[in-house]
């Protein structure tokens, strides 16, 4: 079998190892690998698709993985990159979040047979062990100078750090060890973030089970776009996996707006393809930028693995009807998706154009909105209306109710009937 480190070295990927050379020889073999998710939303992230596409990657070369939802250590809480404590979520809220995230890994990890992939939650067996069998078990392992010493605590250390998250390290310690002797998984991995875990989980693993019981950690590179801003953060918040939550044309619309610096660098963590095939892909787009082929086969590719290829061409239909001012073959569905990150107006009576103008923020005044009418600035649903005594109606409403003023080039608001 082909190693799967290879590949993920030349995506750019790996960060950290415990020891390189025994983790590409594990690899070598079949191996149990795991990483785990946060229930501390209802909804992933797609910072954590990155995470979901190296499952994916592995479990095509030949490999179970374990997606382990914290279900119990989210209701610590990781201090990991946080500079205050977290606030504590209820045990029921947890929960839900944990169901609605299994729901959506189930979407993009093959756990038709357990010898493929597993999804499993901490709860599970946290919540069967009381304090005394956990202080003796656990906590009798760590030495709290050892504890101190890692990072994810020192940077914590000037502005406080509570119990319950100091501990959360010895929770994702006895995480590694119950998969390691229940389904005799030998790696755990995570983000860069993550290393004080990784090899706090390492060092228990090996007390307990022996030096030589072949477990390994490794970590994957924080992903950063060109400007060193954090993957996955549009200017409006996080970016969810869940489409009530962020719609799959907000998600395209998000990689359409990356920068050539980005493109192959996405393409390398999110595409299929083998690299020599993306770098000819990117070679072309180089060629003619301004057309933004490699955008557009980058937010293929997202929404296409998030969502469907058939989600990814109503995008694209979106898209084009956006730049080319044609909306009439959209449906309600797709027509509610573009209003997204607009401003966007209840009425429901006839309104003057000019009014129209002003309450969408599209003119600052009424005289000017008659500057934009004259000068034909302005288009409702796509055609250029140049009459200053012009009424927006209901009979205007395209699919659903909608009616889209454009001001200029870019401007776009909406009327909602």
């Amino acid at each position: 079998m082909t190693n799967i480190m290879d590949d993920l070295e030349k995506r750019g990927l790996l960060d950290n190892f415990s020891d390189r050379e025994k983790v590409h020889e594990l690899f070598n073999t079949p191996q149990t690998v795991y990483c785990g998710f946060d229930p501390s939303a209802k909804s992933l992230q797609l910072g954590n698709f990155i995470m979901i596409t190296i499952l994916q990657r592995l479990q095509k070369a030949g490999h179970r993985v374990i997606a382990m939802l914290g279900g119990a250590t989210g209701m610590i809480g990781d201090p990991s990159g946080k500079k205050a404590e977290r606030q504590f979520q209820g045990e029921k809220q947890v929960k839900d979040n944990a169901d609605c995230i299994r729901a959506q890994l189930s979407k993009y990890v093959d756990t038709s047979d357990p010898n493929k992939g597993l999804i499993v939650n901490n709860y599970d067996w946290w919540s069967k062990i009381n304090i005394l069998s956990f202080l003796r078990d656990y906590g009798k392992n760590f030495q709290i100078g050892y504890m101190l010493a890692k990072d994810i605590v020192k940077s914590r250390m000037e502005a406080g750090i509570s119990y319950a998250e100091f501990s959360y390290m010895l929770l994702q310690a006895g995480d590694f060890d119950h998969v390691f002797n229940q389904y005799h998984c030998t790696m755990q991995f995570g983000g860069g973030d993550q290393w004080g875990n990784l090899t706090t989980a390492l060092d228990f693993v090996k007390k307990k089970n022996g030096s030589d019981c072949g477990a390994e950690v490794f970590s994957f590179k924080l992903i950063t776009d060109s400007q060193g801003k954090k993957f996955g953060k549009s200017e409006s918040g996080a970016l969810y996996l869940d489409p009530e939550m962020t719609t799959p044309y907000h998600i395209y619309q998000y990689f359409m707006n990356v920068s050539d610096a980005d493109v192959k660098k996405y393409l390398y963590i999110f595409d299929d393809r083998p690299i020599e095939e993306i770098d000819e892909l990117y070679k072309a787009h180089l060629e003619h930028p301004e057309l933004r082929n490699g955008q557009k086969e980058l937010a293929k590719v997202i929404v296409s693995k998030l969502h469907g290829k058939e989600t990814a061409d109503s995008c694209l239909k979106m898209s084009v009807a956006l730049f080319t001012d044609s909306f009439k073959d959209l449906n309600s569905k797709e027509l509610a998706q573009l209003t997204d990150g607009l401003v966007v107006a209840e009425v429901s009576d006839d309104t003057p154009l000019l009014d129209a103008l002003v309450n969408l923020k599209l003119a600052s005044s009424k005289r000017e909105a008659r500057e934009f009418v004259k000068n034909g600035a302005v288009k409702v649903n796509g055609e250029k209306v140049n009459d200053l005594e012009a009424v927006i109606s209901k009979k205007d409403c395209l699919d659903g109710g909608y009616i889209f003023i454009k001001r200029g080039k870019k401007n776009y608001a909406c009327l909602k009937f």
